[in-house]
């Protein structure tokens, strides 16, 4: 016997009567146009008519009957709409305890890492606020607060500049619960009085998605939908708490976890009781600790942030993100986020992933001339020096997939003898990103070294060029006139292995 047998009904929506009243009387209460929408929205992505109820008669001062908790029993899905009324509500806060205590009765009220309790937040309350049976259960939050600090609730309006906000928001609770709906309607009956549902995942399906901050909470959201989508368990699956347990929460996920994917902002983000750092700092250095692979996004190369916290954190992230093979650095738009992501997993699922790479030995001498595409034109003097040196010049590609571009390059790394770095109208952070690569280059190549690396300054003599000086390449070339080869001879010994080359 299914669930679905004796789990009749499919969404319950608790909510303070205060939240769906209106300014004016030709509008339509946010709860109701919320329940019209889930109605039609769900009923479509389940193939049914979906059951969804409310009470739609009592208000705030009317006595709490049974009537609604005799349905319980036969109840899927509980959503409950937060707000600060919602929480001083007797009436909904029994609601709420007694679906919980039903629920443990008819399944648990987890199945595998979701939760049977929905939180669709109207309006934000404070986390210690949250009663113990939604503090730990992820929400929605259909608000954003704008520039001054103000919340500004998401509403189902067209011509309301929170419109396609509420849209985007509410298909992900559409698409949660009929993901939920079908699960349970697929699943055998249990046994009375069952606890929790545990759920044997292979960890390499487990993902470990860190909380960031409400500037790329959309990026985050869209991730998560795409990995689920694709049957990965994406963790947290709860809301991590504030408090002491901080540090341990997040080191058990991330120790069920295959992959780590950062998410780095303009906003240093909040910072939980008796720590320094914020949440977001604080998953990265826990990660950075843990035996997995970490993908960290920053959309941006360079982030100008009056925050010195922030700017602290970015460069410490990336002087400490570089060296490590673990830890791979990204920017660009979330779309190539995503198919680094997958192409990641997908590797990592892969036997042939773990196999050492395979580099050709050969007479010819391989130079990797990497270049931002802002130089493809003054880069080619270089290049043709290099090949008429009798060289076999590598050279990146910029159009084309994510992955495409991400393969050639590591398969250039992997099979170059020397590494020419060219930055003219580059950025300083472009310029760091190119360094990493250079110093996670052995493990690309089995451990073997690179022969000999170059830096090649040129273009508008501005302070960063100026100042720029390194000890981890044979040689820091700094011309801001006209080309000489000379400038580039004692990187051509070193990588032919001439003694004399100067030190």
């Amino acid at each position: 016997m299914s669930v679905s047998s004796f789990l009749e009904n499919d969404i319950f929506m608790s909510y303070a009567h205060l939240d769906n009243e209106t300014l004016t009387e030709d509008e339509k209460g946010w709860v109701s146009a919320f329940d019209n929408a889930l109605q039609k929205r769900v009923s479509q992505l389940i193939g049914r008519k979906a059951d969804i109820w409310r009470d739609r008669k009592l208000h705030g001062n009317d006595i709490f009957g049974d009537e609604i908790v005799d349905q319980f029993p036969k109840l899927k899905v509980f959503v409950s709409i937060v707000s600060p009324r919602y929480l001083k509500s007797e009436w909904c806060l029994k609601e709420l305890k007694e679906f919980h205590k039903v629920a443990n009765k008819t399944g648990g009220v987890r199945l595998g890492n979701k939760s049977r309790i929905f939180k669709v937040i109207k309006t934000p309350v404070p986390p210690d606020e949250y009663p113990a049976e939604i503090s730990r259960v992820l929400g929605y939050e259909f608000f954003y607060a704008d520039e001054k600090g103000r919340f500004r609730e998401f509403v189902l309006e067209k011509g309301s500049p929170t419109y396609y906000q509420f849209i985007e928001r509410f298909e992900d609770v559409a698409q949660d619960i009929c993901q939920l709906i079908k699960a349970l309607d697929e699943r055998p009956e249990p046994p009375k009085e069952s606890g929790k549902e545990t759920a044997a995942v292979d960890k390499e399906k487990i993902v470990y998605l860190a909380n960031t901050t409400s500037d790329l909470n959309p990026a985050r959201d869209n991730i998560r939908r795409d990995l689920e989508m694709r049957s990965y368990t994406v963790l947290p699956d709860q809301e991590l708490p504030t408090d002491a347990r901080f540090r341990k929460t997040v080191e058990d996920y991330l120790g069920h976890s295959s992959l780590a994917i950062h998410l780095i902002g303009d906003k240093y983000g909040l910072i939980p009781e008796d720590e320094q750092l914020s949440v977001v700092e604080l998953q990265h250095e826990l990660s950075r600790t843990a035996s997995l692979k970490r993908l960290i996004w920053m959309p941006k190369f360079d982030m100008s942030n009056e925050d010195h916290r922030q700017q602290h954190f970015i460069t410490d992230l990336r002087d400490n993100a570089v060296a490590d093979t673990n830890t791979e650095l990204l920017s660009g738009n979330l779309e190539d986020l995503k198919t680094v992501i997958v192409d990641t997993l997908e590797k990592q699922s892969s036997l042939g992933d773990h196999s050492p790479p395979v580099i050709e030995e050969t007479a010819i001498v391989r130079i990797y001339l990497m270049f931002d595409k802002l130089d493809r034109e003054t880069v080619s003097l270089i290049d043709d020096y290099l090949y008429d040196q009798e060289f076999e010049v590598l050279r990146p590609i910029f159009e084309g997939q994510e992955l495409d571009i991400r393969q050639v390059h590591q398969d250039n790394l992997k099979l170059c003898d020397g590494v020419f770095i060219y930055c003219n109208q580059a950025s300083e952070s472009w310029l760091n990103f190119k360094m990493s690569d250079v110093r996670k280059a052995p493990g690309y190549r089995n451990g073997k070294p690179l022969k000999a690396a170059a830096i090649y300054l040129c273009g508008d003599p501005n302070r960063f060029k100026k100042d720029f000086r390194t000890r981890e390449v044979s040689a820091v070339i700094k011309q801001f006139g006209t080309f000489s080869k000379a400038d580039l001879a004692p990187f051509i010994k070193t990588l032919r292995g001439d003694e004399s080359v100067i030190k």
